[in-house]
């Protein structure tokens, strides 16, 4: 590294070195459970008691050995994994936000326009720095939770992967969601020229970020129909991720809701047999496609960042005065 890439680096390198320390920290404790929680699955053949009933529907012997590694393995990982959705949010409001707004808030970007260097190389470096290092401590993070919670994932509808955890804590998604909120914080503190303010509206807007990444998610891939007739109960293989459910006429078609049949004095499902309504539909994601999702989620994150890039990079030419 030489020149302005070696000050960038110099002014970050104590915010690296310290959550790569964490990371580390992180991951040795996870390659420790990992070891445990695989051999615990395996001892106590928990994959034999993989189903959807519920605990205390199945077999007493299997509802006591699930309710035990629970407690043991299981609940310990939720806030972990609920604690990465911080993750990103940590890298908009602590990385991203304060990146510009200080300099512009303390006027020290003028000295720029001094230097030999181009204003927009300064800023290239400037976020390219804190990016690589998002990057970096946010792999390094997701990989080790990633290997803590894949032999719980066995357990299938026990865990379910879709579920906003552990799913928002594993995979390539966390690097997507820290990369993007990093470029929103980044360019909130280009508009607001404010610290304080960009870091306020950095913590609304990420919130407001993952939010709609939440919602669209189930849209990423094409979805899988599964049908059932004979029955008002939605079907739901094994670890299926249900997005949409509806009901079917004997003929397969796609019938809508009979709210009249919720009052209905002779039985729901009578009354929706009556109607018609013969079967039921499910439209989702099998488990097989939770990479596919992450990567697609990953891939959306990136797009978004680099619009929001191009973005500095404009107001940087043309606005930052």
């Amino acid at each position: 590294m030489r020149g302005l890439t070696w000050l960038m680096w110099r002014q970050n390198r104590l915010t690296f070195w310290i959550g790569l320390a964490v990371v580390v920290a992180v991951a040795g404790y996870a390659a420790i459970q990992h070891n445990h929680i695989a051999e615990a699955v395996v001892d106590q053949h928990l994959a034999d008691c993989r189903a959807t009933v519920a605990v205390t529907d199945m077999a007493p012997e299997c509802a006591s050995r699930l309710l035990a590694f629970g407690q043991k393995y299981q609940y310990p990982m939720r806030l972990p994994l609920q604690l990465m959705l911080v993750v990103p949010l940590i890298a908009g409001l602590f990385l991203g936000a304060p990146l510009m707004s200080q300099e512009l808030e303390s006027k020290t970007y003028r000295m720029v326009c001094t230097q030999s260097v181009t204003r927009l190389r300064w800023f290239a470096v400037k976020l390219g720095v804190p990016v690589v290092m998002t990057v970096v401590i946010t792999g390094i993070l997701a990989a080790a939770m990633t290997w803590w919670w894949r032999p719980v994932s066995v357990l299938g509808d026990r865990f379910p992967w879709y579920d906003w955890y552990p799913f928002d804590g594993i995979g390539p998604v966390v690097v997507g969601q820290s990369v993007l909120l990093l470029l929103v914080g980044v360019t909130l503190g280009l508009v607001l020229r404010r610290t304080v303010l960009a870091m306020g509206a950095t913590l609304a807007a990420g919130a407001l970020v993952m939010y709609l990444l939440e919602q669209v998610r189930g849209h990423l891939l094409p979805m899988v129909t599964v049908t059932a007739q004979h029955t008002t109960a939605a079907p739901s293989p094994d670890g299926f991720w249900a997005v949409s459910t509806g009901f079917l006429s004997a003929s397969g078609q796609r019938m809508p809701e009979v709210k009249a049949c919720f009052t209905a004095t002779g039985g729901y499902e009578k009354c929706v047999f009556a109607h018609g309504r013969t079967g039921t539909w499910t439209d989702g994601h099998p488990a097989s496609q939770l990479w596919g999702i992450q990567w697609a989620e990953f891939g959306l994150c990136a797009v978004l960042a680099a619009v929001l890039a191009g973005v500095c990079v404009w107001w940087v030419r043309r606005r930052m005065v």
